[in-house]
Formats: structure tokens, sequence, C-alpha cells
């Protein structure tokens, strides 16, 4: 939880203050009652956010302001002030105060401005946490290879990224289009700013609109407070919306409203809010099939479709793959504290042999299930699943929607592991990639078969 501290000289306020947060039961609140023991238990605590008086004994809030932003870790600060002090209340904004309150003001204009500033909070959390991340294990761009493929993708995002165009990536399941994502993010003027992820093809229908625009409190059953959605997460940051073409035709109206008008309404509420962040689509289906069937609006296809990217398949660029199986070995080891173990030839010429359905997610897989059960000092042949040792069918050069992508399967030397992954991608041929029809098939749900397709990097 975030970390509040509230400097009040009124004690009945500083009282109802301190209980209301306390039945929020989401912010860690300290208490004190003078800019002077303001600043002491920020020096001793470093908040994250001081809500404070202007007017108070001795040391003004105005000063306490100027004091703080000296501090080693400055936190945001609200102040409170009353009508007749409005003044002060611009100059606080003037100095570095990120809102203010005028006295009296109630609990809910309290509790939105502070859940707006605890949204900011974790989303900065979030992806300084995830820069770190990939400067760690990645590098910046955390684009692994030095193919012509993608050399040619690195170019592409070099050109695409100072833009404000919006982005739609292409490519299979499991090639990497978050990550370009996020490489086109971290190289864009919007770097320091949110990026925020929707996957439109995991959130449940009716509840993909409130995910996406928010919602007002009492706008459905269930509804008992006010959500902020991801457009105004991403504020003017970059906002990712993966499986595009899973999102529903009424969703489709609303995006594509917002890509042209760039204003939404959060759902029960009649207030129009304007975005404007930065919009990148990833789809792993051929959307202009799915304009030709009628599942996707033509419209909008051509509204995401501004700058187009590919991210290529893992079997067209197979000279990155001792690149990346370095790669993986260090980022696994590095994260579960395994020492480094080299791959030998054998294994090598093993992983060349097969077609990667799942693209380099299932090799991400494969090299961490090898680092975890293999028991050499480097990586040999016999660490790799049953399937891929046996060569099952090898050639799936067309993915899982052809039948030459499934095969048959050598029982004798078979795993179980090898027989699911069998079952899933013969499943997934039969239905012709669709993933409720598949689930359908072989009994389970929709959300168990994705759970089993990322298991396995189908």
């Amino acid at each position: 939880m975030p970390s509040l501290l509230i400097v009040e000289d009124e004690a009945k306020l500083l009282r109802l203050l301190a209980r209301a947060f306390e039945d929020q039961a989401q912010w860690q609140v300290r208490c004190v009652d003078s800019a002077e023991s303001g600043l002491d238990s920020a020096n001793e605590s470093c908040p994250d956010v001081v809500l404070t008086d202007l007017r108070l004994p001795g040391m003004s809030g105005l000063d306490l302001m100027a004091a703080l932003k000296k501090t080693e870790s400055p936190p945001k600060v609200v102040v409170m002030t009353a009508y007749a002090t409005v003044g002060s209340a611009v100059e606080a904004l003037r100095s570095g105060a990120v809102d203010y309150l005028i006295k009296p003001f109630p609990n809910e204009e309290l509790m939105h401005v502070m859940g707006r500033i605890e949204n900011e909070i974790r989303l900065a959390t979030e992806n300084a946490a995830l820069r770190e991340r990939l400067e760690v294990y990645e590098g910046p761009s955390g684009l692994v290879g030095s193919s012509e493929a993608m050399a040619k993708l690195r170019r592409l995002i070099a050109k695409a990224a100072p833009t404000q165009s919006t982005v739609l990536i292409r490519g299979e399941s499991g090639t990497g289009k978050e990550l370009i994502a996020r490489a086109i993010h971290e190289a864009s003027g919007r770097s320091a700013l949110p990026l925020v992820r929707v996957n439109c093809g995991a959130i449940p229908e009716n509840l993909l609109e409130s995910e996406l625009f928010g919602h007002v409190k009492g706008a459905f059953t269930g509804a008992t407070e006010r959500r902020v959605g991801r457009f105004e997460m991403a504020g003017e940051g970059t906002l990712f919306l993966d499986e595009i073409s899973e999102l529903p035709p009424p969703l489709q109206v609303k995006l594509l409203r917002v890509l042209q008008e760039r204003e939404y309404e959060p759902v029960g509420s009649s207030q129009t809010k304007m975005t404007r962040a930065r919009i990148i689509a990833a789809s792993n289906r051929n959307l202009e099939e799915a304009t030709q069937n009628g599942k996707f609006r033509e419209d909008l296809f051509y509204r995401l479709n501004v700058v187009n990217l590919v991210a290529p398949p893992l079997r067209e660029h197979l000279e990155d793959l001792e690149d990346l199986v370095e790669h993986f070995v260090r980022r696994v080891a590095r994260r579960e504290g395994f020492p480094l173990k080299a791959a030998t030839p054998e294994f090598l010429a093993a992983l060349r042999k097969w077609r990667w359905p799942g693209n380099v997610r299932e090799l991400e897989n494969t090299i961490e299930a090898a680092l975890i059960m293999g028991e050499g000092d480097s990586l040999e042949s016999n660490d790799l699943p049953g399937y891929i040792r046996a060569g099952f069918g090898q050639d799936l050069s067309r993915g899982v929607t052809d039948s030459t992508s499934v095969g048959e399967i050598d029982l004798a030397h078979a795993t179980l592991d090898d027989v699911e992954r069998h079952l899933l991608m013969k499943a997934l041929h039969e239905s012709g990639g669709n993933q409720s029809e598949a689930a359908r098939r072989l009994g389970i749900t929709r959300r168990t078969l994705g759970y089993r397709r990322e298991k396995y990097g189908i």
C-alpha cells in the first residue's frame, strides 16, 4: 500500500481524516498536528503523499512544501485550504502541489483525488520495475538477435517510435508482440509516462468496457465505487491493446470513436472524457479475413493499421536461436539463482530441427524447463522434452491450423506432457484455430485452454 502523511492542527478534522482512510484500507496513514512534526516524520518514513493544511501554527503548509522538496524522496503534496485562502492554494499548485481541496470538502471528493494519485503511484512503480527488468535481463530494447529479420524490425521500430501514429503489430502467438510494443514505448517521447496493457481476449466481454473506459458508482449491480479505466490510467502515455481481434462488435464501435474523436464516456456516465494516449494494438489473427467475414469492422481496421509491424516467427530467423538460448539461460539463472549452463552442440542441433509453433515463448519455456530438470553441468539434448527429441510434427511452418503441424505421436517414447500438447494442437487444428471450440472439444474451459497453451508455448 502507498503511504500517506496527514498534517492538520485541528484535532477533530485530523481524526475524521484518519478514520476515512481506515475505512478505505488502501493507504498506510500517519497523522501529525504540525508542519515541524510532519517534516520530521517525512524524513523518517519517506511517505508517498503528504496531505497538509496550508494554515498551520509555526511553519506553514507552504514552508513545509518547500522543505519536503529538499528531502531525499520528495512526496506528492495535496493541500487543504478554506474558501478565504483559495489564492494560497493556487500558490501551492505553482510551488508543486499536485492538487488541492477546499474546506469543507465531502469524503467522496477526497477519495477521488487520492484514488487518482494512488493509480499514478502504482503505474509509476510498475513501469519503473518494468524498465529495470528490461535493463537487467534484456537490454534497453529487449529484442534479441542479429539476423536480418530482427535488424529490419529494429529499424522499423526506430522509425515508428518518435511519431504519434497508431501502431498495429501482427504476428503469431509467442513472437514477442508485447515486447515490440514496450520497445516502441521506451523509444518514444512518452517513455517516462505509463505503458498500460489490456488483453482483450482475457477479460470477460461484460467487464471489458468498464476495464477500458472505467465506470461511475452505481453504473451497474456491484459497482459500489468509481473505477478508473485503462484509458485514464494511460494518461498521455501508451495503451497497448493485445488480441484486438477479440474485441466485441459494440466495443469496436466505441474504440473507433476514441481513435477518431479522442473522446469516450465511462460506463454509466454522461460526462465526456478526452484521451491523449497513444494506441498500439496487436493481433495474431488475419484481420483482413476477419473484416471480410464481418467479425471485425473494416473502418476500425484501417484506423488501427496506420503503422504496420510484423513480428517474425522464430522459424524465419533460426540464426538467432543460439543468442536466444544464451539470453534465456542468463535470465532464468539470474532470476532463480541457478548456475549458468552452456548449451552443447547436440542440444542446439535438436532445437534447430524443431519448427517452434509457439515461437520464442515456446523456446523460453523449453530452456527454463531444461535448466530446472537437467542434472548435468551443461544443457544436453536429453534435457529436452520428448516431442522435440523425437521430432514430432517437425513441419510446423504453417501453424496449428494446418494439418501438417499436428502430426502423429509415438506413444512408446512420449511423456504425459507430450500427449497433452499433441491433443491441444489437434483440437486447435480441428477447430480451425477457434479457442472456444477447441476448449469445448477437449472438455475444458477457455481459460484452462489458455493456461495450457501458455505452458506449452502453443
